[in-house]
C-alpha cells in the first residue's frame, strides 16, 4: 500500500480552506472563526503529531514517533490531493 507523508506546510495545501474538515466544530460544521483560526489549528495539530501521512485509500494517519494514529477514514480523493501536493 503506498502512503504519502505531509509536512506542516504540504498539509496546509492539502487541507486548504479545512476542506476535510480536521478543525470543524463539536457538531461537524465549519466554525465561523476558520480563516483566522486556520494556521493555530494546524499548529495545534502539528504539536501532537510529527507529520500526516495519507494512505491509498484514502486514510489519514497522524504519525508521532513512527506510530500512526487514524485521524479520518476514506477520506474522498486524499490521497489523490496529497499526491498533487507532494509534485507541487
Amino acid at each position: 500500500m503506498k502512503e504519502i507523508i505531509l509536512n506542516k506546510d504540504e498539509f496546509k495545501l492539502f487541507n486548504q480552506d479545512d476542506q476535510f474538515g480536521f478543525f470543524y466544530d463539536d457538531f461537524g460544521f465549519p466554525k465561523d472563526d476558520a480563516d483566522e483560526t486556520f494556521d493555530s489549528d494546524v499548529d495545534k495539530l502539528f504539536q501532537s503529531f510529527d507529520s500526516v501521512l495519507v494512505d491509498s485509500r484514502d486514510n489519514v494517519f497522524g504519525l508521532k514517533n513512527g506510530k500512526k494514529e487514524i485521524i479520518f477514514e476514506s477520506v474522498m480523493e486524499a490521497y489523490s490531493i496529497a499526491m498533487e501536493i507532494k509534485e507541487y
